[in-house]
């Protein structure tokens, strides 16, 4: 789940948020992302990281079994300078250039550490949100990476948001199904701050019923169950109802031991409607 692995969804793009908790782990996910783009013949556009010499991030990928140089040199990876890459004219002007070159699609990554150079947090948001309106009409995958240890609290919800096609992280991830959500991986107590954002998320969303499809969640502690019921709470009380579709039997028997569909609101659905 570290790699960032990919998921089909009915986005025409997608903008998906890495957490991560080691430079490692970060760098592993983004050479497992580029390698996929330029494997499906897409342009690839990644910025360069503060502080470190140009080429580095090329370096990097190198090193982990990338022909890097080779892809800059037939045009199909560029990394920018963050400066270039958060222009005036912002980064969906990178992205259609890249498609005005004949490529069938275009995947545009950055880093927190490289927007942090240039952009206020509030013009960073509205640049993400830009990117999750183009995703929905253009052939254009975003990832966008953040260190899981200071993305918290009211900034994890907005951070979440922003990037609508899904969470990625080290064992747990989100897609977009129906009118909620796919859960996938595992949510234990290494994670059960960010699944409480992305319940509370979904939630606010959620007009009369979120769905959340758990066929492909594996495992489930105590810890999720008490932030299920607290995430969704003020949905419930309102109104809303929170179907819990298809889970794996493990998944299954605790969501009964901690008495979650007994909630008001919650209904558990063991097979697919």
């Amino acid at each position: 789940m570290g790699s960032v692995e990919e998921f089909s969804g009915p986005e025409r793009g997608e903008h998906v948020l890495q957490l991560h908790r080691t430079e490692d782990e970060r760098l592993d996910g983004l050479t497992a992302w580029v390698s996929r783009g330029l494997a499906a013949g897409e342009k690839v556009i990644c910025t360069e990281l503060p502080r470190l010499p140009a080429g580095s991030l090329v370096a990097m990928l190198e090193a982990r079994g990338v022909d890097g140089a080779a892809a800059v040199r037939d045009r199909r990876l560029a990394v920018l300078p963050a400066e270039d890459f958060y222009a005036a004219e912002g980064h969906t002007a990178v992205a259609e250039r890249a498609l005005a070159e004949g490529f069938p699609g275009v995947r545009v990554s950055a880093e927190e550490r490289a927007w942090l150079t240039v952009l206020s947090p509030a013009a960073h948001q509205v640049v993400e949100r830009q990117m999750d309106e183009l995703v929905c009409t253009r052939p254009v995958r975003t990832l966008c990476q953040y260190p899981q240890a200071s993305t918290t609290g009211a900034e994890l919800q907005d951070v979440v948001a922003v990037h609508r096609s899904g969470v990625r992280e080290t064992v747990f991830a989100t897609t977009r199904d129906l009118d909620g959500l796919a859960l996938h991986g595992e949510i234990d107590g290494s994670n059960t701050d960010v699944f409480r954002a992305v319940l509370a998320v979904a939630s606010r969303r959620a007009s009369r019923v979120l769905w959340l499809d758990l066929a492909d969640a594996a495992h489930l502690d105590a810890g999720g169950c008490w932030r299920l019921d607290d995430a969704t709470r003020a949905f419930r009380a309102a109104g809303g109802y929170v179907l819990l579709i298809a889970p794996q039997p493990p998944v299954e028997l605790i969501l009964q031991l901690m008495e979650v569909d007994e909630l008001p609101g919650m209904h558990l659905m063991a097979g697919r409607p």
